[in-house]
């Protein structure tokens, strides 16, 4: 096996570090020099190592072609053919293999796998170990999948401690609980149908540089080859790229974006002489204590509060409504759900799907009434959370602002569908 020396990983974890530092710090920056960073041959010879340990790496692509014998042979040369086609402007990416793999739980059901070439591998992973601490520093944290170091347990986590307020003693009164229902979130066909211009223009309000830019709208558009032929790709992000889930994260973080006053609100406002100004908030830990006073404030008013927790494209948001009848709640949350999916189909067109998006009145300590289909990731903490013993092992997440240097930890490079898994994902 390919190996990067320290030296290498050593530079990436410092670059990382700084980019990640320079993003949360000014949140309105927008990086316009990360070409030669991507292009560096350090950067490709850790994406070529991480490729290489991919559980597809043995997987072909549409020229029958696997990472081994590129490994086996001379690396170096490799390294330095990529590294001069993107200086030269002459690399360009190939359509994926396109194959059909099944859905775990639904048998006779499929979902399309892009396989890329080992060459397009390389570079895609080179791109997103620039590309993801910039967009980790303003990911809400109420995101989770395909993360670094923000596993299913952490959803689980999460939703469990907003179900149990802090100093709740008796977990069974449902007065103590101040959420009264939920949306149960499902997008139809996500990744097959992000718009790419809407896409785009929400990496450029970070990303700056044109070359970088042009070569992720080629990778969007490089289209897919099977065995009836050539397919266009026009909208959506190819499942099975090492770039996609990174770039669906950025596109469904308009889910968080429409809740931001609760979730994580970056602008304060500080006395200014005789008036008040607003000013971005870059600490964490204020930027925390604003969420929750906006949430108890608006609550206090009653004002209705929304939550949302997301696992990729699944998602529940949690509604405190400010009515005591079960009938004027109902109708806020599915309200809520209306105006949820218009913003998803005019932003991103995306659609939620009518048979899997349900409202689900909370009672109890049970989060969701016995017998809704929930997503499969959320299983586990319904388990916890109806056996006596409670759950032990759901942890808090470390607070992103102390790890800056996990950005590719294994947890992060998981195709996507591995959701199906959940076991497997906080190990």
């Amino acid at each position: 096996m390919y190996i990067a020396t320290e030296d290498d990983s050593l530079w990436l974890q410092i670059v990382q570090g700084k980019l990640y530092a320079q993003s949360r710090h000014n949140p309105d920056y927008v990086f316009k020099e990360l070409w030669g960073l991507v292009s560096d041959p350090r950067n490709l010879r850790i994406a070529l190592q991480r490729v290489q340990r991919n559980r597809g790496a043995r997987t072909a692509d549409i020229d029958r072609v696997t990472v081994r014998p590129i490994v086996q042979k001379d690396v170096d040369s490799f390294i330095a053919e990529v590294r001069q086609g993107l200086r030269d402007g002459s690399f360009r990416p190939s359509p994926v293999r396109r194959v059909f793999i099944p859905k775990a739980g639904k048998p006779g059901a499929f979902r399309p796998l892009g396989v890329p070439t080992v060459k397009d591998r390389v570079v895609q992973a080179a791109m997103k170990q620039i590309l993801e601490p910039i967009f980790e520093a303003e990911f809400f944290p109420t995101s989770y999948g395909f993360r670094p170091g923000r596993s299913v347990r952490g959803a689980l986590a999460h939703l469990k401690a907003l179900m149990l307020p802090r100093g709740t003693k008796r977990w069974n009164r449902p007065e103590r609980l101040p959420f009264q229902w939920a949306i149960e979130g499902d997008i139809k066909g996500c990744f097959d149908h992000i718009r790419h211009h809407a896409l785009m223009q929400r990496v450029r309000r970070r990303i700056g540089d044109g070359k970088l830019n042009r070569l992720i709208l080629a990778f969007l558009k490089a289209g897919a080859l099977s065995e009836a032929g050539f397919t266009r790709t026009d909208s959506g992000t190819p499942q099975g790229g090492v770039l996609s889930p990174l770039l669906a994260n950025i596109a469904l973080s308009v889910i968080e974006e429409r809740y931001e006053r609760y979730v994580w609100p970056r602008q304060g406002t500080a006395s200014s002489g005789r008036g008040r100004s607003t000013e971005a908030l870059t600490d964490p830990a204020a930027i925390a204590r604003r969420a929750a006073r906006n949430r108890a404030s608006d609550r206090a008013r009653t004002v209705p509060v929304f939550m949302p927790i997301r696992y990729a494209d699944d998602f529940i948001i949690l509604v405190a409504s400010p009515h005591d009848d079960p009938e004027k709640s109902q109708a806020l949350a599915q309200q809520e759900k209306s105006t949820l999916g218009k913003v998803l189909e005019e932003t991103l067109d995306l659609t939620l799907s009518p048979e899997k998006t349900l409202q689900s009145r909370l009672k109890r300590l049970n989060p969701i009434l016995r017998g809704c289909d929930l997503p499969d990731f959320f299983d586990p903490l319904i388990s916890a959370i109806m056996s006596p013993q409670g759950t032990g092992d759901c942890h808090e997440e470390e607070p992103i602002q102390r790890r800056t240097n996990c950005w590719n930890t294994e947890g992060s490079r998981q195709h996507i569908g591995c959701r199906s898994r959940p076991e497997s994902q906080g190990k």
